[in-house]
């Protein structure tokens, strides 16, 4: 059954329904900083669902709709026109009720309930809080939800309704007597000593449409289909985006992803901060407020690493989980140093600013993140946590030719690339700080490893790179997507590029609508699998951005026409957090993956950073420094 989960945003606030935009059951709700605030939010009218007759989203947080009785047949009895908007705390809903028969229609219900589970109970985290105490309380206005958390956090979730109704102990009733009547519903999702405070739905539709304005004034692409594309890019990054003490901070993705992660938003970042410079520079200074001090076997915080995942959830909260925040990835750290260098290209104040962030990151990189001490960053598979502590994480996605799990100290071959990225970036800084000693030692540090890289990764037989070295530092020669990736952190040395890029777009990888995370003649490759056949258009992405940095435009512009056209295909014109793997067929669109995030930061930001590739010959970010070649 195909994917028919809808969502709205604004903010840290957002709604997971039906196709109805309906929250009745399983995972729907609505949500602010981790907490299910309402599980039940169903409108009924005469005793069943309205049905809808049409549904546009007007921005990412306003749906507008227009719906009319259950079973309407060739005459309604009662039409409905909706707009359902999130604006700060606040999901507000207008209805306008309008009955065409006399006797049709006479009761209008709106079920509530709130159940206040960690979205980590929601989607299945082993050894939850169980069911809450959740007070309902009658109001003058509607009804009120209330639980006070097992740390003593007051959570509330406030409904006032205008004209008044009745509270039942299950829903809102309005009696409809009129012709016309106009129902307004606010509902409030309040923490500690938060009031309800009315947002502003028409400004907020208002700044979307100046947004599109600004990028449509800014950028202007020959086919209006790839423009509609674009702008919707920029639409989601501004949804995807909630508050933080440094500025709005892009949310990996949705459902289930609004929270800050390191190796998400710094990728996003890279992609977009030639154009959205803000958002970049938010990232790298939230990120380094939160750098690792210690050492803790639980959240597997390191000194000078940089967090995975960061959640604010009741299970957190109580230490339930190590989501507070956790550091199980490889690659966050490097990442850093090479986007903090980015931006200093333009703000050089930043490489100061943050530079004992960047230094601690480089120790980092050179003390726990390569534990045997052989020059290459690695990572140990956690059978407690996450398995791969890469942008593959999944459990089954890296392993041996003979389809053996990894094991060990275990290097990719991406990572490496974000290592020589980084150390570029940190010789860069050191010039730009006038330290030239120290920026040569970074500089050959860069070449040594882009030298080791080149023995220990290059795949001959193949014309490409490895997936990485298992821990007993024997190659994992499995074909996969990961290579034509790390085009794009400038350590493959000009001779290899063009072979890479032939392998990325060989039939065993290129699907039509990307590159495959994994080959077709591989031991697990599965279309239809998470990491192992699928594609991802970050991925995919960061491969055309890299042919476009090696001089391979023509082959730049391929994937970035392919991406551009997958999104097109789509009815809402954005791109999905990954999609089956299966070839491209003639008026075919992608084959949707059924448990992708939509929209999802990597995507959102896609477009952004592809649109100057697709006539063939432009470069867009991100361009780290022009690489040494070593043999």
């Amino acid at each position: 059954m195909l994917n028919t989960r809808t969502v709205l945003k604004d903010n840290d606030l957002y709604l997971v329904g039906d196709a109805q935009y309906a929250v009745a059951q399983g995972e729907s709700g609505l949500y602010r900083r981790d907490t299910r605030v309402l599980s039940r939010y169903e409108w009924h009218l005469d005793g069943q669902p309205p049905q809808p007759l049409m549904q546009q989203e007007r921005a990412p947080c306003w749906l507008h709709e227009q719906s009319a009785n259950a079973n309407v047949g060739y005459t309604m009895k009662a039409g409905l026109r909706r707009d359902l908007t999130l604006t700060g705390t606040e999901l507000r809903d207008t209805l306008h009720v309008t009955r065409y028969r006399a006797g049709g229609a006479q009761e209008l219900k709106l079920y509530l309930a709130a159940d206040y589970l960690d979205m980590f109970e929601v989607r299945g985290w082993p050894g939850g809080l169980g069911e809450r105490a959740v007070q309902a309380q009658a109001t003058p206005q509607g009804v009120t939800f209330a639980y006070t958390a097992g740390d003593g956090l007051r959570c509330r979730t406030v409904v006032h309704s205008s004209p008044p109704a009745t509270w039942d102990g299950e829903a809102l009733v309005w009696t409809l007597a009129n012709e016309e009547t106009a129902v307004q519903v606010s509902v409030f999702a309040l923490q500690g000593d938060e009031t309800p405070t009315p947002g502003d739905p028409a400004a907020r539709l208002a700044e979307y449409a100046a947004l599109a304005g600004q990028w449509r004034a800014r950028v202007q692409l020959p086919d209006p289909a790839d423009q509609q594309v674009l702008e919707r890019s920029v639409a989601d990054l501004r949804s995807l985006s909630f508050p933080t003490e440094f500025g709005p901070f892009p949310a990996a993705g949705l459902p289930w992803f609004v929270a800050p992660f390191g190796r998400d938003s710094m990728l996003m970042a890279l992609m977009v901060h030639p154009h959205l410079p803000e958002l970049a520079h938010t990232v790298v200074r939230f990120l380094a407020a939160h750098q690792g001090q210690r050492h803790d076997p639980v959240t597997l915080e390191q000194p000078g690493k940089i967090l995975h995942e960061l959640r604010v959830g009741e299970l957190t909260r109580l230490g339930r989980t190590p989501h507070r925040p956790y550091y199980a990835t490889a690659d966050a750290t490097p990442l850093f140093v090479w986007l903090v260098g980015e931006l200093a290209q333009a703000t050089p104040a930043l490489a100061s600013e943050l530079r004992p962030h960047w230094e601690a990151a480089l120790q980092w990189c050179l003390t726990d993140g390569d534990p045997d001490g052989d020059g290459f960053l690695e990572y140990t598979p956690d059978p407690n946590g996450i398995a791969n502590a890469v942008w593959k994480d999944s459990g089954d996605s890296t392993f041996t030719e003979q389809g053996v799990d990894v094991s060990g100290h275990v290097a990719v071959v991406e990572v490496q690339g974000y290592a020589y990225a980084a150390y570029r970036a940190a010789a860069a800084m050191y010039r730009q700080l006038g330290e030239a000693g120290r920026a040569a030692g970074w500089e050959e540090r860069a070449s040594a490893l882009q030298a080791a890289f080149q023995r220990a990764f290059w795949w001959p037989e193949r014309g490409t790179y490895v997936h990485g070295l298992n821990g007993d530092k024997q190659p994992l020669r499995v074909l996969v997507s990961n290579a034509a990736h790390t085009l794009c952190t400038g350590i493959v040395a000009a001779p290899y590029a063009a072979q890479v890029a032939r392998s990325a777009l060989g039939q065993e990888l290129w699907s039509g609508w990307g590159i495959r995370t994994l080959g077709t003649g591989e031991r697990r490759y599965n279309p239809v699998s998470y990491h192992n056949g699928s594609v991802w258009p970050h991925d995919t992405a960061l491969a055309a951005l890299g042919m476009a940095r090696c001089g391979l435009h023509a082959q730049a512009q391929q994937v970035a026409r392919a991406l551009f056209d997958a999104a097109r295909a789509a009815p809402d014109a954005r791109l999905s957090e990954l999609f089956a793997g299966f070839p491209r067929e003639e008026g075919t669109p992608p084959v949707p993956y059924p448990a992708a995030c939509h929209p999802q930061g990597w995507d959102a930001a896609i477009p952004l950073a592809l649109w100057p590739l697709l006539n063939g010959t432009a470069e867009a970010a991100p361009l780290p420094p022009e690489p040494v070649v070593s043999g």
